[in-house]
């Protein structure tokens, strides 16, 4: 319990200095660049996102949970390191290079995408670049290197932004649609340089082949064996299911925004909900920390152990997550003046993110814990019920309230996921993982 304190309080250290340099980051461009081009720009990195999440197939999930479970001293040696890397090249590569090749053509010779044609037109260009990054961070969080898993994605990559706002800016350069995709590509191209560097020597360990035979009775051998290419597949479909939904659920509004409304609106949405996720902020840095660790327990069949890891996370979520939301709720025009005083407007917006993001707090590691315990298909289909409910309140909210209705529907798809995934937890491996840890700490 002491090593994890000690990791954690690195982790916290470093996740906050990426939290830190985000938030400069943001503020940098929209002062630089202005809620227009940045409403541009945040459709583009929503685009991004999701489409990265669908093409990697949840497989650098698979492979993080493979590399926790048995070992980066012997993963080289199973059938599944094999199998994942078989599908990486004949599935991933060939489906994102088809995938860059008509966003390419729909972009040079249509007019579908209007004004965003050049900002998702650079979001395109850069998908093998940040999903060969997505695939490194992963193999460093399975071997519980979890600041090198984040110091490309979420300490190069603002730094790198920051700078080149900056250039513009001191330059004299237009801060145009232009210029805000280079600045994007230029820092994406930097991020994954610095993860390459980051994985190099865990690479060359995880390759070099153990020589030790695997016994029968190793408690890990049945791990060696592939499920097959195809049940991989599906599993890891499953995790980009769950990852996809969570993602989805921060980009969905700012998606269905720009359809609906304005770029200056879409920045409204963007700002206000990333605010609120500051909440949430030791949940995301206690889960990246404790995801090996519990697919760990969980391989072991240790359920005193798992139950006590999940209650550890819940505290920390519960007594670190409800002061900031207090702060933020109090504070909401405050904060967000910050942006520029055109986004004063989301005070009341962020409010509502708040809500739906402490609640997941109270539900503790729920859905995650479903997922790194053989069960990402029921993870994947309540956080899609989830969605689906987000989506249908936000096509009936947008147009009658704007900015406001994509936080209600976002808060309550929030409620939703954690109420169901709470309740599978506790039927489906008799554990809690919510608030009432506090009151009992029976098995369910």
């Amino acid at each position: 319990m002491k090593s994890i304190l000690l990791k954690l309080s690195k982790l916290l250290s470093v996740r906050m200095l990426a939290i830190g340099l985000t938030f400069i980051q943001t503020i940098v461009i929209t002062r630089v660049f202005g809620s227009e081009v940045f409403g541009l720009l945040s459709i583009a990195l929503s685009v991004s996102a999701l489409l990265v999440l669908i093409l990697s197939a949840g497989l650098d999930q698979v492979l993080m949970r493979d590399i926790a479970r048995i070992g980066k001293h012997r993963i080289a040696n199973s059938k599944r390191w094999q199998s994942i890397w078989r599908l990486v090249k004949y599935y991933i590569i060939p489906l994102v290079s088809f995938v860059v090749l008509i966003g390419v053509l729909l972009v040079t010779f249509t007019n579908v995408f209007n004004e965003y044609s050049l900002t998702i037109l650079a979001a395109i260009l850069m998908l093998p670049f940040v999903l060969s990054r997505k695939y490194l961070e992963s193999i460093c969080l399975g071997t519980k290197q979890v600041v090198r898993s984040i110091t490309g994605s979420q300490l190069v990559y603002p730094v790198l932004m920051i700078i080149a706002c900056i250039y513009v800016w001191y330059m004299g350069i237009n801060p145009d649609v232009k210029s805000v995709s280079l600045t994007y590509v230029f820092a994406i191209l930097g991020s994954l340089i610095a993860s390459i560097l980051m994985i190099k020597g865990t690479l060359k360990s995880i390759c070099k082949k153990n020589t030790n035979s695997i016994s029968k009775d190793d408690d890990n051998a049945d791990l060696f064996e592939s499920l097959g290419d195809k049940a991989l597949l599906k599993s890891g479909m499953h995790f980009s299911l769950v990852s996809l939904g969570f993602v989805l659920g921060q980009h969905i509004d700012v998606l269905l925004t720009g359809l609906l409304s304005t770029p200056e609106n879409v920045a409204l949405v963007r700002i206000s909900a990333r605010v609120a996720e500051v909440a949430g902020l030791m949940r995301a840095i206690i889960l990246m920390q404790y995801k090996p660790i519990i697919a760990e327990a969980y391989g072991k069949s240790d359920d005193k152990v798992l139950q006590n890891h999940i209650s550890t996370m819940v505290k920390i979520f519960v007594f670190t997550g409800i002061p900031i939301t207090l702060i933020l709720f109090i504070f909401a025009e405050q904060v967000m003046m910050v942006f520029g005083p055109e986004f004063i407007l989301g005070a009341n917006v962020m409010r509502i993110y708040l809500i739906g993001v402490v609640f997941l707090l109270l539900c503790g590691p729920c859905n995650s814990t479903l997922a790194l315990t053989g069960n990402e298909q029921k993870a994947s289909k309540y956080i899609w019920i989830a969605i689906s409910i987000n989506i249908l309140l936000d096509i009936i909210l947008i147009p009658i309230w704007g900015a406001l209705g994509c936080a209600i529907a976002n808060a309550t798809s929030m409620v939703i996921l954690g109420i169901i995934s709470v309740s599978a937890v506790r039927r489906i491996l008799h554990i809690e993982t919510s608030i009432l840890i506090f009151f009992k700490l029976k098995r369910y």
